[in-house]
C-alpha cells in the first residue's frame, strides 16, 4: 500500500498521525507540507517530531506547493502511483484532478463528529460553543469542505477543565488508532462508506488571533462566561 501524506509540519495533530502512518504495514511513496504561510493552529501544543524532517531522513520524497493542484504537481505525485492520500491537519483544498490521483481513494482526518463543525479548527469552536462532547471523522475527501462520505469516527467527552490543547491530546490518543485500522481495511478492500447527512452539519470559518490565544489561556468555563457577555 503506497500512501501520500499531506499535511502541517508545525502541527503536533500532524505529525502524531502521520508517526502512526509510518508505523503502519504501508510505503509513504511522499509527503506533502502546507505552504509556510498556512503553517497556523488554534492547538499550541508543539509538535515532538517533524515529519518533514523524518522524510528526508528517510528519503522520502517532500515538497510544500504554494498550490497542491497545479498539473506539475499533480503528474509529480501520479508517477509515485499511490494507493492512497491521506491529509492530516493540511490546509490547502485537493481539486478534482488531485483526487482523482490514487488508486483507491482520498482521504482526510477531521477533528470534528462530521457532518458538525465543517471547515476550520473544529475544536476550538465545539469549546467556544459548549458542546459535551467532540472528537475525529475519517472521510472520503471530495471538492467539498469536510463534505465526503465517512469511513470512521471516534468521540470524546468534554471536560470541563478542557482547553484546545487537552482536548487535541485526547482526540488524538483516540484517533491515531484509525490510521492502521484505514491501511489494514483498504488493503483488504473492507472500507465501509457512510455518506453524510443533512442532519446537525454546520460550518465554521476563522478565528481572530485573539481569540485563539483565548481558547489556548482561558478553561472551558471562563470561556463559555466570556461567549455569554459578548
Amino acid at each position: 500500500m503506497r500512501v501520500v501524506f499531506f499535511g502541517n509540519s508545525e502541527s503536533a495533530f500532524s505529525n502524531r498521525h502521520y508517526a502512526a502512518l509510518r508505523a503502519a504495514p504501508c510505503t509513504v511513496a511522499a509527503v506533502v507540507d502546507a505552504p509556510p504561510a498556512k503553517r497556523a493552529s488554534t492547538n499550541p501544543t508543539a509538535p515532538t517530531t517533524n515529519f518533514v524532517a523524518d522524510a528526508q531522513a528517510a528519503g522520502i520524497p517532500t515538497c510544500a506547493p504554494a498550490s497542491p493542484n497545479t498539473a506539475d504537481c499533480v503528474a509529480s505525485l501520479a508517477a509515485l502511483a499511490p494507493d492512497l492520500f491521506v491529509a492530516v491537519g493540511y490546509t490547502n483544498l485537493l481539486k478534482s484532478a488531485l483526487l482523482q490521483t490514487p488508486r483507491l481513494l482520498a482521504v482526510n482526518f477531521h477533528a470534528s463528529l462530521l457532518p458538525a463543525y465543517r471547515g476550520r479548527h473544529p475544536l476550538y469552536w465545539a469549546l467556544k460553543n459548549g458542546e459535551k462532547a467532540a472528537g475525529l471523522t475519517v472521510h472520503v475527501m471530495d471538492e467539498g469542505f469536510d463534505t465526503g462520505d465517512i469511513l470512521y469516527q471516534a468521540a470524546v467527552p468534554i471536560e470541563p477543565a478542557d482547553t484546545v490543547a487537552s482536548l487535541y491530546e485526547r482526540v488524538m490518543d483516540a484517533s491515531t488508532p484509525l490510521v492502521e485500522r484505514l491501511i489494514r481495511d483498504a488493503a483488504a478492500g473492507a472500507l465501509v462508506r457512510t455518506p453524510q447527512g443533512a442532519v446537525g452539519a454546520s460550518y465554521y470559518g476563522r478565528i481572530s488571533q485573539e481569540s485563539s490565544l483565548q481558547a489556548v489561556e482561558h478553561r472551558l468555563k471562563p470561556l463559555l462566561q466570556a461567549q455569554h457577555t459578548d
